[in-house]
Parts: C-alpha cells; sequence; structure tokens
C-alpha cells in the first residue's frame, strides 16, 4: 500500500459525517462534538500521510503544517462542543474557525492539487483531476459567496459534502502499489531493472 495514514486519514474523513448522523439518532445532541473530533483526527493522519507521496519539501511541510494546525482547531471545537464553555466555544469557532481554518483548508486544497499535479498517475489521477476540480470549484464559489455578504451555508449548504471528494481520491491513491522510478535502489543494492 502506499501510504497506511492516507488510507485511515481519508477512511476517517470519509466516514465523519455518517458516524455523527448516527451518533445523533442514538443520542438525541453531539453530532457537532463528534464530528469535530473525527475531523481532528483525520488531519491528525493527513499531516502524516503527506510524508508519503512524493512532492517537493516545501509542499509537503506546507500540507503537514495546514493539516496539523486544521487539527488543533478541530480538536478545540470538538472539546468547546463537549463542555459547552462560552469563551472556549467563541475562541474556536469564531476566532480560530473563521479565516485561520479556511486559509488552512485552502492550504490543504493546494497540497492536493499539487499531489494531483506532481505525484498522481494513470486512472486514479483522472478521478483526481475530477474531485479536485469539483472541490475548487465549490471553494471559489464560497468565495463569491463571501463576497457578496453571504456564505455556502446559508444558500447551498450541501455543496459542503462536495469537499469530502479529495478524500474519496486520497483513499484510492492511497491504496495504489508504490511505484517505483528507474533510480530507485532496492535495500540490498544495485539498480532497480526494468
Amino acid at each position: 500500500m502506499r501510504s497506511p495514514r492516507g488510507f485511515l486519514a481519508a477512511i476517517v474523513f470519509l466516514l465523519a459525517l455518517p458516524i455523527a448522523v448516527l451518533y445523533q439518532m442514538l443520542f438525541g445532541n453531539g453530532a457537532a462534538a463528534v464530528l469535530h473530533l473525527a475531523f481532528a483526527l483525520g488531519s491528525v493522519l493527513l499531516s502524516l500521510a503527506v510524508f508519503d507521496f512524493q512532492m517537493p519539501r516545501w509542499i509537503t511541510w506546507t500540507g503537514c503544517v495546514s493539516a496539523g494546525a486544521l487539527a488543533a482547531i478541530f480538536l478545540l471545537q470538538g472539546v468547546a462542543d463537549l463542555i459547552e464553555n462560552d469563551s472556549l466555544t467563541y475562541v474556536a469557532n469564531e476566532v480560530l474557525g473563521q479565516w485561520l481554518e479556511r486559509i488552512l483548508v485552502d492550504l490543504v486544497i493546494l497540497w492536493f492539487v499539487a499531489m494531483l499535479l506532481i505525484d498522481s498517475q494513470g486512472k486514479t489521477r483522472v478521478l483526481g483531476f475530477g474531485a479536485m476540480s469539483i472541490a475548487v470549484c465549490v471553494e471559489v464559489y464560497s468565495y463569491i459567496l463571501m463576497f457578496f455578504g453571504t456564505s455556502l451555508d446559508a444558500q447551498v449548504p450541501t455543496l459542503k459534502i462536495m469537499m469530502l471528494l479529495p478524500f474519496v481520491w486520497l483513499l484510492l491513491e492511497s491504496i495504489k502499489k508504490t511505484h517505483l522510478t528507474q533510480d530507485a535502489v532496492p535495500s540490498m543494492g544495485g539498480p532497480v531493472k526494468g
């Protein structure tokens, strides 16, 4: 498997919403906390998975730091949802959860686009173009709505689900076998032959 951590990150992100809905149905409240905590775990896994892909160091570190910072924000939001402290909720959602979270999400999207252009190959690359095109269009549309004084949540909240498409693609990229280059050297010495 190319990236076990990428696979786990994708699974966590893709299962977060169904698990939160199920939790809400069973317990009546707390879905927001479950969702934020799942996103925190997924972001931690993603911040580690970026090292499994062959990309320039600065893009790798941008993805790592951005996903790691998102993990901290999501964790803080999840804790705020659990303990229902007004001050913590304000800091987690209004201070960190506005522009900083948005910028970090955009940097993670940038990492996905870079992975698509630099390290993706074959059929998954085609899927990646579709997934990333939709995700980027949704993000651009949300900025247009902000410019006109509204938000995606207010206009078309169901479009946010499309932001999970990059994780479907990440799941498929992660389960691919690693591709060896002609320069690869096995651990016992000598170049890999054709």
